[in-house]
């Protein structure tokens, strides 16, 4: 009887295990596929991605010219397939071959994050505001309310950048004032944002195990600007994203 109850602890923790693993490999699982076109099928009747990027390029020169967005925002790359499909990068006159981590349909356009994020910090401004730093944002800590910080609306997408989990997003519950580890995080409206985002939380443990900075880590900005990703058109980003939800809520 002992020996059979030993063996039902071993199988239950060896369970525990799996099921442990399992939490946290599916949903990486999900959004590898997402991310490199495998969730759903591509829709020639859809257009290409290369309209978005001209009209990604007209924001950014509008919100540079308004102040909102720094010039190097403009400094993006050209990312394209060559005939012996491999990958290849024009920074002004230079083309060199570019490694990229995945294959992605040929409909789809590539380009750096920095193409279609910016890291930005925010409106200053005075007046009695909640803070929002990252204790009251996860619930742990109870309002505080200051007089003056960088004000971000209800909506608005926050990035720690210093810190152990430097790379995590949040999204704004409500106005306030971002906490000083945070940067303002702005996706190109020609975009489909929840499939940035969920992009980024594919690479939020690489973002957070490659952190600079010995006393205060904080968020590697060259890596975070310089990740690959793949375009789709805005009604393919709309379909993945609707795909990534209702697989994730198959594993609830």
């Amino acid at each position: 009887m002992g020996h059979l109850k030993m063996r039902l602890n071993k199988l239950l923790e060896q369970k525990i295990e799996l099921d442990n693993y399992l939490a946290k490999q599916l949903p990486k699982s999900i959004l590898q596929e997402a991310i490199q076109g495998k969730l759903v099928p591509q829709i020639a009747e859809e257009g290409t991605s290369q309209e978005l990027l001209e009209q990604i390029r007209a924001e950014k020169q509008k919100l540079v010219k308004e102040g909102k967005l720094k010039k190097s925002a403009l400094n993006d790359s050209v990312i394209f397939r060559g005939g012996d499909n491999k990958y290849y990068e024009q920074i002004g006159n230079t083309i060199s071959e570019v490694e990229v981590a995945f294959e992605f349909p040929n409909s789809w356009s590539i380009a750096r994050l920095s193409t279609i994020c910016q890291l930005t910090d925010g409106l200053k401004t005075t007046g009695k505001q909640c803070l929002l730093d990252a204790k009251y944002l996860r619930g742990k800590s109870s309002e505080t309310i200051i007089e003056q910080g960088k004000l971000v609306c209800k909506g608005d997408n926050i990035m720690l950048v210093d810190g152990e989990n430097s790379g995590e997003v949040f999204t704004v519950p409500q106005d306030g004032y971002m906490g000083s580890t945070f940067k303002q995080l702005w996706i190109s409206s020609s975009m489909y944002e929840p499939y940035v985002l969920a992009f980024i939380q594919f690479y939020k443990e690489t973002l957070r195990n490659s952190k600079k900075g010995a006393a205060i880590p904080h968020l590697n900005k060259e890596l975070f600007y310089g990740l690959i990703i793949g375009i789709p058109s805005l009604q393919e980003q709309r379909r993945i994203v609707q795909k990534i939800e209702q697989l994730m809520q198959l594993l609830k």
